[in-house]
């Protein structure tokens, strides 16, 4: 089946490649023009833009609307790509990834992960998404440790509009959206857009449903053409049903669906007799940008822009006959008992980003950039219930502690051109200041938190060539050093302290566009003390990672597309063949103490064989067909390798079909239908190993049906 799938990828092409150049009409690019450029730059890229988004944004994740990008794998822990949902690029997952919107780090700044579900339907505001693979180019931000995410959003439009868009589909998902501008108004000076989101599901595990809420207000303030002045403001509100415990192996067989969380067993543990009904996750996110961009004269520009995120939220628990002394609760006539407890996480994150470039200084184009934040990270915990008790301290914290984590980054880039060859460096220092430690009478020794302290200074330089054959046929090649810290839950989940992260990133690819387009590259990633999961995962589902000492990654990467028929039918597809290995990997013996060497062995979730290949259809100007197959190879849930370890490779094909007939006048009137795993396939694209397997299945044959409408 391997062989087949990949005779069949390189026998298609990318639609992602083709469609790239489509953009929403009358707007406009918010950044400088380094976020165009960086198509250009000698680097492994590849942009997905508004309109490849809009196609399938029936209410799924952005990690959903990105699973056919090449190297991209994602999962949902709710099966049906809403909800929690993670993206993993090259075997990489987002705590790996630097992802940014409109130049702001949206990773969390001590898990270093991005929670999709905290933005509901950002793919709604998104223009752009730009995926780096490799160490990238710097920007403002974490580390970029195997790939990076540039999100750019909309600016207002120039035109006053009014849209709607409708779905529903299987699980009852339900998703309605409202978007508005004004156009330019106050003497051409001003235009403001809004738009309002719900999005409801009730997954396809049990019990796994979402009640998601998000709105995004942009104002553009013209002064002149030269000055222009930018404020948004982007909320995100989600509750969950805790979907993230998986399941295991011999569950699995008999009901799939089975979800764990908030289960209430009889006296013996025997017995599900029901269920917790407010297991959930329940968290907000709000977002505020001011910007001020400016043209100088000798074609220098910049953008400055302030941040400030609040979030604030829990995660509420059914504990069955647990330990009180855990809660540090004392004082009561009895030591055990059933009970509810609340995780709360209450934090800020506020600084700056200014970015300077010049793109014609002789033949130089030189980019700069800049950015100081801080990481405010309030934890604590409330027991908010007992079985046979009146528990009336609610604000009694069981533990409490405050992460305080300060970071500075500096870049500048350079591009140099001469004859067919443009010459490329880049260098970056980020400063990394992390401090944890427990608030007065905080301490709890049964929660996960120790205190630590933590100071790096990283220099990441990088380095490229590009050969222009002509503007359609381009040969690259680049070298890059990524240096990071450790996350907080490494710090939590090690018995030793963690070490930094360093990664060698080597990138030889060649690129060529028009009516066949091609990007081919080879990758070798060496990592020095990569952090990487060991199969088991923490009390909310979080990877537990080691220090791993050396290992590496390394493939090819093909991304190709022919237009059988221009603007009628075209074929794409893309592969990944990759080796992902620990050279010589080491866990301590829990059991019998000392250390267990288990050699050479595969990167867990890290499978050696992606693909994604299809075709697109135009039978008519205004009906699209589009079918989308895609291919992921076994991969391992341990480091260890156990035999019965493994996640299944599998093929899931989806169709879309698009109409959008010319009727009322409209300026836009658009039918949807999406066909989710149109063969009913039964798979797992997650898991984890902990005394034997757990998976995360996903969903077999499911539909989501849309409308939009816009006046």
């Amino acid at each position: 089946m391997k062989r087949s799938i990949i005779l069949l990828s390189l026998l298609g092409a990318s639609i992602l490649n083709a469609q790239t150049i489509d953009s929403i009409s009358n707007q406009e690019e918010i950044n400088l023009q380094e976020v165009s450029i960086t198509e250009k730059l000698p680097i492994t890229v590849e942009k997905i833009s508004s309109k490849i988004l809009q196609k399938k944004n029936l209410g799924q994740d952005i990690p959903t609307l990105l699973n056919s990008a090449t190297s991209v794998l994602m999962s949902s822990d709710t099966g049906s790509g809403i909800g929690y949902s993670t993206i993993r690029v090259r075997g990489l997952n987002e705590s790996s990834i630097n992802v940014t919107l409109n130049g702001i780090p949206l990773n969390n700044a001590e898990s270093q992960g991005v929670f999709w579900v905290n933005m509901p339907d950002l793919a709604s505001s998104s223009s752009s998404i730009i995926v780096q693979r490799g160490v990238g180019t710097s920007s403002n931000g974490m580390a970029s440790f195997g790939a990076s995410v540039n999100i750019e959003t909309q600016n207002p439009s120039k035109d006053p509009y009014a849209e709607a868009n409708l779905s529903f589909g299987s699980f009852n998902t339900q998703k309605y959206t409202i978007q508005a501008g004004t156009g330019k108004i106050l003497n051409n000076k001003l235009s403001i857009d809004g738009r309002f989101s719900k999005i409801d599901s009730e997954g396809y595990i049990d019990r796994a449903w979402a009640d998601l809420i998000s709105y995004d207000v942009t104002a553009l303030y013209e002064l002149n053409s030269k000055t222009k002045f930018r404020f948004q403001n982007m909320y995100g509100k989600e509750t969950t049903y805790q979907a993230w415990n998986g399941i295991d192996g011999e569950t699995m067989r008999n009901n799939r669906t089975f979800n764990s969380a908030g289960a209430i067993y009889n006296e013996d543990w025997s017995e599900v007799v029901g269920y917790y009904d407010n297991q959930v996750d329940d968290y907000q996110q709000n977002h505020y940008y001011l910007s001020w961009m400016q043209d100088y004269s000798n074609h220098w520009k910049s953008n400055l822009t302030m941040h400030y995120t609040k979030g604030k939220g829990f995660y509420e628990d059914y504990k069955q006959d647990d330990r009180l002394s855990k809660y540090n609760i004392s004082h009561l006539p009895f030591s055990r008992t059933d009970l509810v407890r609340q995780k709360w996480l209450n934090n800020d994150f506020y600084g700056f980003n200014l970015e300077v470039e010049n793109q014609n200084l002789n033949d130089f184009k030189v980019f700069f950039g800049l950015s100081a934040n801080q990481y405010d990270g309030d934890h604590f915990g409330h027991v908010i219930w007992m079985k046979g008790y009146e528990w009336q301290d609610s604000s009694f914290k069981y533990y409490n502690n405050q992460s305080i984590k300060k970071q500075l980054s500096a870049y500048a880039k350079v591009l140099y051109q001469l004859n067919n060859f443009e010459f490329f460096g880049d260098l970056q220092y980020r400063y990394v200041d992390y401090d944890a430690k427990y608030l007065p009478n905080g301490e709890n020794l049964d929660d996960d938190f120790r205190p630590f302290s933590a100071t790096h200074n990283f220099v990441n330089p990088k380095a490229g060539l590009n050969f222009k054959l002509n503007s359609n046929n381009i040969f690259y090649a680049s070298y890059g050093i990524s240096q990071r810290e450790p996350l907080r839950a490494d710090y939590e989940n090690i018995g030793n302290e963690p070490k930094a992260e360093f990664l060698q990133d080597y990138e030889l690819g060649y690129r060529k566009s028009g009516r066949f387009s091609l990007s081919a590259n080879l990758y070798y990633m060496n990592y020095r003390n990569q952090l990487v999961p060991t199969g088991r995962v923490n009390d909310v589902g979080t990877s537990i990672r080691e220090n791993s000492g050396e290992s590496y990654r390394r493939g090819i990467e093909l991304d190709a597309s022919y237009q059988l028929m221009p603007s009628k039918f075209t074929v794409f597809g893309n592969v990944t063949l990759s080796q992902n290995k620990n050279k010589n990997f080491t866990e301590e013996d829990w059991v019998n103490g000392g250390v267990i060497n288990h050699g050479k062995t595969s990167i867990a979730l890290s499978p050696d064989v992606i693909s994604s290949f299809g075709l697109e259809v135009h039978p008519t100007k205004n009906l699209l067909i589009n079918l989308t197959n895609k291919y992921v190879g076994e991969q391992y849930l341990s480091n260890t390798e156990p035999t019965d370890g493994k996640l299944s490779d599998y093929l899931v094909s989806d169709v879309l079909v698009r109409y959008a007939p010319n009727w009322f006048n409209l300026k836009k009137l658009e039918f949807s239908l999406l066909i989710n795993n149109i063969f009913d396939v039964e798979y797992e694209s997650n898991g984890y190993y902990y005394e034997g397997p757990y998976y995360f299945p996903q969903a077999g044959i499911n539909v989501l049906g849309g409308i939009t409408i816009r006046l």
